[in-house]
């Protein structure tokens, strides 16, 4: 009989709260949690990893080229998660490795309704209202002035399957306005425009312009990155909000930060950064014009069990022959 050997990479939420998944991978093999540096090298990852069959994933570390060509027995990666662009699936294909991640649906809600709480607790100014009561400021309440919601135009820059959701929520949010949506790749559900008359595709610039609260559920690749920039910020309508539970390299940090100095943008909550953990001296931990959270936008207990169901699967589908499912390296 085959010793499996599964390895949880800096997924600190894997087998955690629910503990059953774990146990039920115990039953399978061994079991290991690596917790490696996000920039780790392909080859230095390789040598951690080598002699295990099957890996859970986090949003970190790269599986690059450089780690496939020097990995030996490795089978699967089960990604936590939905996103897929910090495996090079070409390079797993062409060492018979298989990519698989959660089914959209999983995170959809949770990730979606992170966006637009983060979005009100900055724009109310929550988070420092509240630590100032903590410091038993009462008398400072006339300091956190926020801004209201209804009648508000909204933006979506990608509108796939979490940045459909949130627009679902800010259309209900705005009191039945239009959403202004900007999506190069025209990823939202089949039939969801149809469905959805209210949600207005325009350019990029024209959301940037119009829009008092934009959420950025964009993909990233070399298109995308950095997609709010100096050049970009400049267009948009003076004291914007922006909600981030996509992918921090979307923006140009520093750009960002210039546009919060000046006033062009009014606050930005993100949930992920270029960098990540989040170094403790970032300007944007140290200003109550942003909120940044530590990638917990999926941190629900239906979320992170279904997370978690879909590993579990994964890795019992695959020892015992049966299809894995949303197994992205066979579409290639």
């Amino acid at each position: 009989m085959t010793e499996y050997k599964i390895a949880v990479v800096n997924s600190s939420s894997f087998g955690q709260v629910f503990k059953e998944h774990w146990t039920e991978l115990e039953k399978i093999g061994t079991v290991d949690r690596f917790m490696v540096a996000p920039d780790i090298t392909g080859k230095n990852l390789a040598a951690k990893l080598q002699g295990y069959q099957m890996v859970i994933a986090s949003v970190t570390p790269n599986f690059t080229e450089e780690f496939f060509d020097n990995i030996e027995g490795l089978e699967l990666i089960s990604r936590h998660g939905i996103g897929f662009n910090s495996v090079d699936l070409k390079a797993a294909k062409k060492h018979g490795v298989k990519v698989t991640i959660v089914p959209p649906l999983v995170e959809r809600d949770a990730v979606a309704e992170n966006a637009l709480a983060n979005l009100m607790s900055l724009a109310r100014q929550t988070p420092a209202a509240a630590a100032r009561e903590a410091a038993g400021h009462y008398e400072d309440r006339a300091n956190f002035m926020g801004h209201q919601f209804n009648g508000k135009q909204y933006g979506v820059i990608g509108c796939g399957n979490i940045g459909s959701r949130v627009a679902e929520l800010f259309h209900l949010l705005s009191g039945g306005m239009p959403v202004l949506i900007t999506d190069p790749h025209s990823r939202a559900r089949e039939g969801w425009w149809e469905q959805n008359p209210w949600a207005k595709l325009v350019s990029l610039d024209e959301l940037l312009e119009k829009s008092d609260y934009i959420s950025l559920n964009a993909s990233l690749d070399e298109d995308d990155y950095h997609m709010l920039n100096e050049e970009t910020l400049a267009k948009t309508k003076k004291g914007v909000y922006f909600t981030n539970c996509a992918r921090g390299a979307l923006i140009d940090e520093d750009a960002m930060m210039a546009a919060v100095k000046s006033g062009q943008v009014g606050g930005y909550a993100t949930d992920t950064m270029e960098v990540e953990p989040v170094p403790g001296d970032h300007p944007f931990l140290h200003d109550d014009h942003f909120l940044v959270t530590p990638h917990t936008s999926a941190y629900t207990y239906e979320c992170l069990f279904g997370m978690g169901e879909k590993c579990v699967s994964d890795i019992k589908n695959w020892v015992s022959g049966k299809p894995l499912v949303r197994e992205l390296t066979s579409q290639l």
